[in-house]
């Protein structure tokens, strides 16, 4: 009991000088002997009430950082801590079944990946990827809720698990727009109902991060039935945490431990900490390079101001540029220079969009030079007409950069090199 007394008057103090200078937005640390306490929902409702927006980041003993984003005193996003590849891969992989089917690997899902590393965005490049989705039609609101929401509460379910923690606030922008808000209390209770749930299982004092392993694969079998044991054989091979386990078995985390729980007190199944999945290359800390300077792209506009955008966005990459201001030189230069993609506006005097894209075809290869026609508008009858003359896809006015990159990203692919 001296031990709660303790904590609670340190914790307490802290949580009053939180609230006596927020209005200055003099944010002090806070340490907690045990996050799994009432004054952790103090201080997310002090949060709340004061419409924090930020960062907190967390750090437990062992230095492992998580960090949770904030807006207007909603909780946003969080990421960081123990496997946070792992955890992100995992979580978009429960809720979203055409990811899964498609799966990570995909030309697509790599090039929207590499797209938003390129953007570096304040809270990091897995909730730039998930936005980025989300704007393009790839997974729905309740999606992006179902997956955000998973993600807060297994990184608040961590640090409660880690009792002692501290933790920073920064004030720093992150996120202007957020298109997800979450109510913190209703984290905490949702994390609370869990982590008591976790603990009165029979593996309890343990990590959902930890990987079952099996210790002796003839022992296993002589003591199990021949399905349960081509059950555990296949499934369980120290590659995969508790949590990666109920998953990829479609099965809850709680039903999955209990039914593991008698093998490892036979000590037929141990459990081992697992390192995280490799992070994507550009942030894996190896020297990247992206075989860009033999690609050209061209854009066909009559307005200069349209070519000199494409431009700047397009050298930045490292890509060569062509620039057409005059549509009736358009076909002889583009024939000549055999661009690995090329936009063209669909308005312009003399010779238009469709009619270039028609000629074209005729001469170069739909695969080889692929054309976006650039449009004011993204109608039934544009999309069709860009089909009928052989055109690669749309791109609508007023252009939006991140838009720009993502077609680039997808008709040209790049080779990252250590």
């Amino acid at each position: 009991m001296v031990y709660v007394k303790r904590e609670k008057i340190k914790t307490s103090s802290s949580l009053n000088n939180l609230s006596m200078t927020q209005g200055n937005c003099n944010y002090a640390p806070l340490y907690f002997n045990n996050f799994a306490t009432y004054q952790q929902a103090k201080l997310f409702q002090e949060l709340r009430n004061s419409q924090f927006s930020g960062k907190i980041s967390c750090q437990n003993p062992q230095g492992e950082k998580s960090n949770i984003y904030w807006y207007l005193g909603r909780i946003i996003y969080a990421n960081g801590g123990t496997h946070p590849v792992r955890r992100w891969r995992r979580t978009v992989l429960e809720f979203c079944p055409k990811i899964k089917a498609s799966g990570f690997q995909s030309i697509p899902i790599q090039r929207d990946i590499a797209a938003s590393l390129i953007q570096d965005h304040p809270i990091g490049w897995d909730y730039d990827v998930l936005c980025s989705w989300f704007k393009q039609q790839k997974i729905n609101r309740t999606q992006l809720l179902e997956i955000i929401n998973s993600i807060v509460i297994e990184i608040l379910f961590d640090l409660m698990q880690s009792r002692e923690v501290t933790c920073h606030f920064d004030l720093e922008q992150t996120c202007s727009s957020p298109f997800v808000f979450f109510d913190p209390q209703q984290m905490i209770v949702a994390t609370w109902k869990m982590w008591q749930n976790w603990h009165r299982s029979t593996l309890g004092d343990r990590s959902p991060n930890e990987a079952p392993i099996i210790k002796s694969i003839e022992e296993l079998k002589q003591r199990t039935s021949p399905k349960t044991y081509d059950v555990l054989s296949k499934n369980i091979q120290g590659n995969r945490s508790l949590r990666d386990l109920s998953v990829h078995m479609n099965q809850d985390l709680l039903r999955l431990t209990s039914s593991l729980s008698l093998y490892v007190q036979l000590d037929l199944i141990g459990l081992v900490k697992i390192e995280d999945l490799p992070q994507p290359l550009a942030l894996s800390g190896k020297k990247t390079a992206v075989k860009t300077q033999e690609k050209l792209i061209a854009c066909v506009d009559d307005d200069p101001k349209t070519c000199q955008l494409f431009k700047d966005i397009v050298e930045k990459q490292g890509y060569k540029f062509l620039g057409i201001h005059d549509s009736r030189k358009a076909i002889p230069l583009l024939v000549h220079y055999k661009p690995d993609l090329i936009f063209v506006d669909l308005e312009m005097p003399n010779i238009d969009g469709w009619e270039i894209c028609r000629r074209l075809r005729k001469i170069l290869a739909p695969e080889t030079s692929p054309t976006i026609l650039l449009v004011q508008n993204q109608g039934m009858f544009e999309r069709l007409q860009t089909k009928v003359v052989g055109g690669a896809g749309l791109l609508s006015k007023p252009f939006n950069k991140q838009e720009i990159l993502n077609i680039i990203f997808l008709h040209i692919p790049t080779e990252a090199v250590a």
